[in-house]
């Protein structure tokens, strides 16, 4: 009897300290006080939620003129955030000049100019701007392309000015915007502004409102550092190769994946991945704004694209749409890491889709920055180097060098390096020692 006694009591106490000991494991939280884990998330370089297309279709800076005083932001808050209270605008007319003579903003009583800037990064429809604005307009929109916005403040009603990159020819339109309303809502954003300058370097950007715009003197700019992760080249091609069984081969880095229909390529050097539709030509009769249009649709649907992508560069020759990636505002370049996504669309469907295969999922702290030199002492030294011809600068602005840092490891860790980039001749270099490369 006291055997079974003592049994039942053992037993009892084995299923207690049993629940005792899995509570204890379950709710065990280790302490990592004294370990510095601290990394922030961020957003990926493709691969994410669809996004709206008055994301990528904006401007990347914003400048204010008033009189002498001369402020600008690249802060996105800043440059999309004062277009979305003019949703629902009317414009009044709109002419095409085929000379700039009609660049003619209104001045104030005390004499001075007062117009904001608004810059692209190269020629964009106007029927993409005006859809993106939400802007009505009973008539026919023209057919023109421009890269930067004067917007006249000093006139009781606002007027637009379009300027196409050659700067020979702008389009005028008037629009039922009070400018006074307009002012009070860039008023608003006005910490954000800070000392910009303009250089001069052809005829062209002889004047103020044509001008090349930048931060004056940007001192030290941070050094970001990222961690990378590649993506699965296996989802991708299911995902453009739908049902084509691919055969596989490789030339030294590349791979290659060849379909009946479906053409792609992968370079692991570079993550830069390749896709061609062969069923498609690259000839193309659509306007650039449906073009653009429809290659945004593609992007969307397939999760190509990241709220910090822009629409950076648009050839209508190849029905080609360029987006960069963008940080803190700044457009990424690189010339060691595939970085920007690019579609050619054909007659009917996609042609061509090009995009890196590398994105980033987390910021490692750094207190590393890089100080920039004066936008006036860039220009300076671009005039005085004689393999330049400075009259084909047509902008400059700062932007990232991504690269792959210099201790690197497995772990793939990735640096933006803050550097002037200058527009020559149609192509996006970097500023370097006086010279571009």
């Amino acid at each position: 009897m006291y055997r079974e006694t003592a049994k039942s009591i053992i037993l009892f106490l084995l299923v207690i300290s049993s629940a005792v000991l899995t509570y204890m494991v379950w709710s065990y939280q280790p302490e990592f006080s004294q370990v510095d884990t601290s990394i922030d998330s961020t957003s990926n370089i493709g691969q994410g939620e669809p996004v709206p297309f008055n994301s990528v279709m904006r401007a990347y800076q914003l400048i204010w003129v008033d009189g002498d005083n001369v402020r600008g932001t690249i802060e996105e808050n800043a440059v999309v955030g004062v277009r979305e209270f003019l949703d629902g605008t009317e414009i009044e007319g709109i002419d095409v000049y085929n000379n700039m003579d009609r660049l003619d903003p209104a001045v104030k009583e005390n004499g001075d100019e007062e117009f904001l800037i608004v810059d692209y990064p190269s020629e964009m429809p106007s029927k993409s701007l005006f859809q993106v604005l939400g802007f009505t307009y009973e008539g026919t929109l023209p057919d023109y392309s421009f890269d930067r916005i004067v917007v006249d403040i000093a006139s009781p009603q606002v007027t637009f000015y379009l300027l196409n990159e050659a700067l020979d020819r702008v389009a005028v339109a008037q629009t039922d915007i009070d400018s006074a309303y307009l002012l009070s809502i860039v008023d608003e954003y006005e910490t954000s502004f800070e000392a910009y300058t303009p250089v001069i370097t052809n005829q062209q950007t002889s004047n103020n409102k044509t001008a090349i715009y930048g931060p004056d003197d940007p001192g030290e700019v941070s050094i970001e550092t990222f961690l990378s992760t590649q993506i699965s080249i296996d989802n991708v091609n299911s995902l453009l190769f739908m049902e084509d069984e691919a055969s596989v081969s490789q030339n030294e880095d590349v791979y290659v994946y060849e379909g009946e229909n479906n053409l792609a390529t992968y370079n692991t050097e570079t993550y830069n991945y390749v896709y061609t539709n062969l069923d498609e030509s690259q000839t193309s009769d659509r306007n650039p704004h449906q073009t653009i249009q429809r290659s945004f649709d593609f992007l969307n649907s397939h999760i190509g694209l990241s709220q910090d992508h822009m629409l950076f560069d648009y050839d209508e020759e190849g029905s080609e749409s360029t987006y960069r990636y963008t940080l803190n505002g700044y457009a990424v370049f690189s010339e060691e890491i595939s970085h920007t996504i690019t579609t050619k669309y054909g007659s009917n469907a996609l042609f061509e889709y090009e995009r890196p295969l590398l994105y980033i999922n987390a910021q490692i702290p750094s207190e590393e920055s890089k100080t920039l030199t004066r936008l006036e002492d860039v220009r300076y030294q671009i005039a005085l180097n004689e393999e330049i011809d400075l009259q084909k600068v047509s902008k400059i602005t700062i932007g990232y060098d991504m690269r792959f840092s210099d201790s690197q490891t497995e772990l793939n860790v990735v640096e933006f390096v803050p550097e002037w980039y200058v527009k020559y001749d149609g192509e996006w270099l970097r500023f370097n020692e006086g010279g571009l490369e």
